[in-house]
């Protein structure tokens, strides 16, 4: 029984040993020569990280034949940026964090136009987001419609001064529901988003009675995955899961108003037909329908 004791001592005191040796290294030192020291980097994780957002790639849209679509139906959606559920698409608010790793939903989409990466569209009234689309003339339009300040040098080449994105509040969305019958499934898809810039003075420096609404242009969604893939977005709810601007809207993480749907009517927004309130509840009209729409295709 004694010799059990001595041998686990033993097994003990050498664990113990090489755990020590493992965190205080022995420096050796040799004639002639003065102790190498390694310099100590300090870190501000308990842990490593493996989760690599910049190498992210999107998840491919699965192919979807036109036979397998029995129903489908068109919705445009508000994206209010002041709701707290939405904040992490607005902030910071100088579109970009000074270390470069964080960017606001805007300003990523600006970087995106700036390096060619995504292509901005015009736009001319919410009906008119599909095909064929109509380019913006330039980089300096862009910025110039969304509240930038531009310039340029003696030799004609825009040069971008500054930009106020404290006034981008909304963005609206174009998304199509489908029902599947191959895989038997109700998915959604995003089609387009649009930024939404708020004016509140004239042409001439005056205020204006109610703040004014403006879409400087609308890009298309499948286009900027790749870039929202590998850009990171502040998860309030953890810091510990990293997420990206693709999974936040692949996942629906993101509050929302119905403001329309295809109709009969030219796909009218519920502002022309109803006021008040009753946008809200038909709003909600809209929404409940969808829901119900998939209910009623299973039978119990």
């Amino acid at each position: 029984m004694k010799a059990r004791r001595y041998i686990f001592g033993a097994v003990f005191l050498a664990i113990w040993t090489c755990s020590i040796s493992a965190q205080n290294p022995v420096t050796t030192v040799t004639p002639g020569n003065a102790p190498v020291i390694t310099a100590y980097t300090p870190s501000t994780d308990v842990y490593k990280s493996e989760t690599i957002i910049p190498e992210k790639k999107p998840v491919p849209y699965s192919y979807i034949r036109e036979a397998d679509v029995m129903w489908a139906k068109d919705v445009w959606r508000t994206i209010d940026l002041r709701h707290r559920q939405n904040m992490p698409l607005r902030y910071p608010l100088e579109g970009t964090m000074s270390d470069g790793e964080r960017y606001s939903l805007f300003g990523l989409l600006m970087e995106g136009i700036k390096t060619e990466e995504i292509t901005p569209f015009e736009y001319n009234a919410i009906t008119a987001w599909k095909d064929p689309f109509s380019k913006v003339s330039n980089l300096e339009e862009v910025y110039r419609r969304s509240g930038g300040d531009t310039i340029s040098d003696n030799d004609g080449n825009f040069l971008r001064v500054g930009q106020d994105m404290t006034n981008i509040l909304q963005f609206q969305i174009q998304e199509q529901w489908f029902f599947d019958k191959k895989h038997s499934t109700m998915q959604v898809r995003i089609v387009a988003i649009a930024p939404v810039y708020y004016t509140y003075y004239d042409e001439f420096g005056q205020p204006l009675p109610s703040p004014r609404r403006s879409i400087p242009f609308v890009v298309h969604f499948p286009q900027c995955r790749r870039l929202f893939a590998t850009h990171s977005v502040y998860n309030p709810k953890n810091d510990a899961q990293a997420m990206s601007f693709d999974d936040l809207f692949m996942q629906r993480r993101f509050s929302s108003t119905i403001i329309a749907e295809s109709n009969v009517f030219g796909n009218r927004m519920l502002t022309d037909y109803k006021l008040g309130q009753d946008v809200l509840l038909e709003a909600e009209r809209i929404k409940e329908d969808l829901f119900i729409m998939e209910h009623d295709l299973w039978e119990y």
